[in-house]
């Protein structure tokens, strides 16, 4: 059969959602009957919950980030390919019918049934740069920025502001760091209050100090001759800023879709199925999707299921079926490589701390398993 008469699938993101996607659809897939293509815009898998001890610490190899995509695919003979989708045409047909994926060279890929987990877009800290030589060099700029700061502030007490305070610490036990939050507590008041204030002493403990109800605005200059001060005018002692405020959803590419399937923040609406709203084709999933659930990487592999056993069903010419159910929220904060603090919804509420919390994710952040997701050996 040619490759014109075949179904083709496009994958757009190579990120823990879409890599998951390609990998069990690798599995079930008819190679003589489908085409499966992944497009992402960098030639490495990227693990973003170990990014954050690399830029500290000069003792962890790049290679516990960024992972070849080499067995991505299997057995399957997918293809590869290294760009940015910038829009998404459907065929004017409509009806469920495909269209096409253009990428940032002009190349047109076409789709009969397109998955987009394009992720999040990220700013300074772990906004790394697409090209090889770039993020390498990007982790070592912020590497150096640590090394040489003598008072740090993190804009931001999620939990990418909290796990940076802790490798910090880790590293550099000695120099002040500083969080600025813009509520009452760390996290969101997806958790409870009582998890969220136990995760504040464990910090405090460390000697991090944290500013609550409070912002730092826009990106101001610091340093010696350049006091920072937040909105309500307290001063802070800071000659490094991080920016750790919370990431948008990388959408942009759907914009020019009919029947505009984004909010007003830019999330992607879909069904139950995880199809895209007046889109039937075109499935979405990861942190950009509109659903009531905290936006984490743990929360992938469930939506993967979905989406995988719902494009099968597609592929036959059936309804899917398939539906996503909001899971119980469930984190590991880790505050550096011995500790960390755990919620887990379910019964009552349960939480945990240092020992499980190290075991299970602070330790190795879980590394391992990322890396025999894409189906390369657990160690490096």
């Amino acid at each position: 059969m040619s490759n014109r008469q075949k179904s083709t699938i496009v994958v757009v993101g190579g990120g823990g959602a879409g890599a998951t996607v390609v990998r069990r659809l690798s599995k079930k897939l008819d190679p003589q009957r489908h085409n499966l293509v992944l497009i992402t815009s960098r030639n490495r898998f990227a693990y973003l919950p170990a990014s954050l001890r690399l830029l500290v610490s000069r003792d962890t190899p790049i290679e516990t980030v960024f992972m070849p995509y080499d067995k991505v695919f299997d057995k399957f003979p997918g293809q590869l390919k290294i760009g940015t989708v910038i829009s998404v045409e459907e065929n004017k047909r409509g009806g469920g019918g495909g269209g096409i994926a253009v990428l940032d060279g002009g190349e047109q890929v076409v789709y009969d049934v397109l998955v987009v987990a394009t992720g999040s877009s990220w700013e300074g800290l772990v906004a790394f740069p697409d090209e090889e030589s770039l993020y390498k060099e990007h982790v070592e700029l912020w590497r150096n920025k640590f090394q040489k700061a003598e008072n740090i502030v993190i804009v931001g007490g999620g939990a990418v502001g909290i796990e940076t305070a802790g490798e910090i610490k880790d590293v550099y036990p000695n120099k002040p760091v500083t969080i600025v939050q813009g509520s009452k507590y760390l996290l969101n008041d997806i958790y409870p209050q009582k998890f969220r204030v136990d995760l504040e002493r464990r910090l405090r403990l460390r000697g991090i100090n944290i500013i609550f109800d409070d912002v730092i605005e826009g990106q101001p200059r610091v340093g010696a001759d350049a006091p920072l001060k937040t909105r309500k005018g307290t001063p802070i002692e800071c000659d490094l800023l991080v920016t750790a405020r919370g990431a948008g959803p990388n959408t942009s590419l759907l914009r020019l879709l009919p029947s505009s399937p984004l909010t007003d923040r830019g999330y992607v609406k879909v069904l139950p199925t995880l199809q895209v709203q007046s889109h039937p084709s075109i499935f979405a999933l990861g942190d950009i999707v509109d659903l009531p659930e905290a936006k984490q990487f743990a929360k992938t592999a469930g939506h993967a299921t979905v989406v995988v056993t719902n494009i099968l069903t597609f592929l036959k010419g059936e309804q899917p079926k398939e539906k996503c159910q909001a899971g119980k929220e469930i984190i590991i904060v880790s505050n550096g490589r011995n500790g960390g603090a755990s919620y887990l919804g379910i019964l009552w509420g349960l939480r945990f701390g240092d020992f499980l919390s190290k075991t299970v994710k602070s330790k190795d952040l879980m590394v391992g398993l990322a890396r025999k997701g894409l189906g390369l050996p657990a160690t490096i």
